[in-house]
């Protein structure tokens, strides 16, 4: 009787062992990964002269045209990204992330300056169709080549300020960029995924909403808050404040319905939330008060931040981009409690003095939260040429550099408090800002450091100038 029970007990703890094992590789498998990379900022106008002969050619066959273009080095810091560093990133993508279950893009495919260089090189004025067919051209040669690299996968692709066919800050709502690039951003997306306003909505302003790759009752947001800037003006068209207010009642629409049947949210878009800490500090003004330089049109931002408060339980997260370095935004919620972060990864572009880098995350697939991520930096930008090799390479994994158990709200507020002191996590803050290209100015760090967490201009003057 002793011998059977004890065979009773032992096959119980053996059949709990391997469900408990099961669950754990359950568990595990439900992880996903997916790739943040943002500001491209493709220059075709590297090599001098080539641009003029693609303006006549199929984007799907602009990558022959530079390959038979002599030995290129990267792009240098302070330029835009060329040919060169932009095949070594997307090989870069391929060797560290092509089982990625997607690919999030937070904007600017374009080159700075792209409409005035472009009507040079054509030799046609900046408003010319064919200035205008060649940056819809371009940017769907950099999508394309994006797509490629992840085989069918959905690259999720947000419009940045410089992803226009009229100027910087100036995409016309309606007008012939989003109607040559919409089917792009469809198809990459996943026609099966986008909701049945995409037309619509992109069309009007280059927005769009999209059922999640891999996620159940997750919705991803796509946004252009390029038309909640500050500095936007609608140059070639006329109802641009329209259409960013139209988009801010569709946003609010998209969130109540998701929270009503406990949906959640991710949330992609261009500009970091609050004020700009590199123009604020650069800026001329009397008073440091003063100098202060919001991202957004105080009516857009105080209006969408009430909104990530109203619905903090079902935004899961936030991505942007624009600044080209690593950096965070945290919202806090009318207790002071922080309740919302949003991630800003490196760019490609190095115009900014910082190396290109892009970021590898994990994601819980049974919750849909982000938990950590890896940011890939080009370590050798100043000596890799189409005959040497970029070094593509680790600089760190988010919850070993920082100590924390997973990448959180909670995470990036003890980061913040942090911030406040000399020590390990400023050392590291400063050093990651710019992706390994020395470090962030000891002096300008208390504008960067209350940028984080201080989102409206009267706090954040508070924090920087003191009283």
């Amino acid at each position: 009787m002793t011998g059977a029970v004890h065979a009773v007990r032992s096959t119980v703890i053996a059949l709990s062992l391997l469900w408990s094992l099961q669950m754990i590789a359950a568990a595990h498998a439900a992880d996903g990964t997916f790739v943040l990379v943002s500001d491209f900022h493709f220059d075709p106008f590297d090599p001098p002269g080539l641009a003029k002969e693609l303006a006549d050619v199929d984007p799907a066959d602009w990558a022959s045209h530079f390959s038979d273009a002599a030995d290129q080095a990267f792009s240098p810091y302070g330029k835009d990204t060329n040919h060169a560093l932009l095949a070594s990133s997307l090989a870069a993508l391929s060797a560290h992330a092509a089982d990625a279950d997607f690919v999030v893009v937070p904007g600017d495919l374009l080159s700075h300056e792209f409409e005035k260089n472009a009507a040079a090189a054509l030799a046609a004025p900046t408003t010319s169709d064919a200035v205008r067919r060649f940056a819809a051209d371009t940017a769907i040669f950099v999508a394309d080549r994006l797509g490629a690299v992840f085989d069918g996968k959905p690259v999720i692709i947000a419009l940045g300020n410089n992803d226009s066919a009229c100027g910087d800050y100036e995409i016309e709502p309606g007008g012939s960029y989003l109607a040559l690039t919409r089917d792009t951003i469809r198809r990459l997306a996943g026609a099966d995924l986008v909701t049945a306003d995409f037309d619509t909505t992109y069309a009007a302003g280059g927005y769009y909403a999209m059922r999640h790759p891999t996620l159940d009752n997750t919705l991803v947001l796509v946004v252009n808050d390029v038309l909640w800037s500050a500095k936007y003006q609608d140059a070639c068209g006329k109802d641009g404040i329209d259409a960013g207010e139209a988009e801010l009642t569709w946003v609010a629409d998209r969130l109540a319905e998701q929270k009503a049947v406990s949906g959640k949210v991710w949330l992609v878009h261009h500009i970091p939330w609050g004020i700009d800490p590199y123009s604020t500090i650069h800026a001329k003004a009397d008073t440091c008060a003063a100098k202060t330089v919001p991202f957004f049109r105080e009516t857009f931002a105080a209006r969408f931040l009430d909104l990530m408060r109203t619905y903090a339980d079902t935004v899961d997260t936030s991505f942007s981009g624009h600044v080209h370095h690593d950096t965070y935004r945290l919202l806090l919620g009318t207790d002071g409690h922080p309740i919302q972060a949003d991630k800003v990864p490196p760019g490609i572009s190095p115009i900014y003095d910082q190396n290109p880098g892009f970021q590898l995350w994990r994601y819980d697939g049974t919750s849909g939260e982000p938990t950590d991520y890896t940011t890939i930096y080009l370590a050798n930008l100043a000596d890799a040429s189409t005959s040497t090799p970029g070094v593509w390479q680790k600089e760190y994994t988010f919850t070993e550099a920082y100590g924390q158990p997973r990448y959180s709200v909670e995470a990036i507020a003890a980061i913040w408090k942090e911030l406040a002191a000399p020590g390990a996590t400023q050392d590291k803050f400063r050093r990651f800002y710019n992706v390994g290209h020395g470090a962030l100015d000891e002096d300008t760090l208390s504008a960067y450091s209350c940028a984080i967490g201080h989102l409206d201009s009267p706090s954040f003057q508070t924090c920087y100038c003191g009283g």
